[in-house]
């Protein structure tokens, strides 16, 4: 019994003294204003607003430079983009291109322009600006619906397309010095949810950078649905269509009939 315990105050001094080299884990602490936004008939867009606190470990220490990255977007679906050419004086769709996997909106906020805080390599990797998002498989198609194969500087010009064509509609946005630090931990920024996003589940990731390395990243889901009658029309069309069918009809020859009576001379 003594040799047990003459070798296990040895070893509980070693894990101690193991446990007091290892450097503490960096870490955030982080949370949405909301975490479900209801659209109305009246919906004209939101703000959300991502707020936290590096954890008292994770303060930056002098000659150390400390960034934060939030990454809003979802949800991801199919999305077309066509070419026009003139054929016999005539403009029409050429070619398409069908992205499989491009999220509905995307916004970045971060506490300086991501290329001063993150390398091209990194970025990539984590996803983190318009630029450097993958959409999945490409599928490319003739005016005759046949399939093609493009080369990487016709894919890299569909690509940009799609990116300028969702900027234009306000779904993709990014916001460099749009993360504000409120002393040395605390730190939030504001996200514009436009009237035009589509449902679904998204998701809000704050990424903590240091040094030109992600640190940590905490990822938080937001949900965005219809409330109230529209919620009922919308699911009515997409889970019962021939009952939303006989419905509108009803509703349509209703609102006619109550109409003639009205203005009936």
């Amino acid at each position: 019994m003594q040799a047990c315990r003459a070798l296990l105050f040895p070893l509980a001094a070693l894990i101690a003294l193991a446990a007091a080299l290892t450097p503490a884990k960096a870490g955030l602490v982080t949370d949405l204003s909301q975490h479900q936004i209801s659209i109305r008939s009246n919906f004209t867009g939101a703000e959300i607003l991502i707020f936290g606190a590096l954890e008292a470990e994770s303060a930056a220490k002098p000659g150390q430079s400390t960034d934060i990255a939030v990454v809003v977007s979802g949800p991801r679906r199919d999305e077309t983009v066509r070419r026009k050419a003139r054929v016999a004086g005539i403009w029409i769709n050429y070619e398409s291109v069908t992205f499989e996997s491009v999220p509905g909106y995307y916004a970045v906020a971060s506490t300086r322009p991501l290329g001063n805080m993150l390398s091209d390599r990194v970025r990539a990797i984590e996803q983190i600006g318009a630029d450097h998002l993958t959409f999945g498989k490409l599928i490319a198609t003739s005016i005759d619906n046949s399939r093609i194969t493009l080369g990487e500087e016709q894919a890299a010009a569909f690509t940009d397309a799609l990116i300028r064509r969702k900027r234009e509609l306000g779904l993709f946005h990014n916001a460099p010095e749009g993360v504000a630090f409120l002393g040395n931990t605390l730190f939030r920024t504001t996200i514009d949810i436009p009237a035009n996003v589509p449902l679904g589940l998204y998701t809000a990731k704050v990424y903590l950078i240091r040094d030109g390395a992600v640190i940590d990243v905490i990822s938080t889901p937001l949900f965005i649905e219809k409330s109230g009658l529209e919620r009922l029309i919308y699911r009515l069309a997409h889970t019962d269509p021939l009952f939303y069918g006989i419905f509108a009809v009803m509703l349509a020859t209703f609102a006619g009939w109550t109409a003639a009576l009205i203005y009936r001379e």
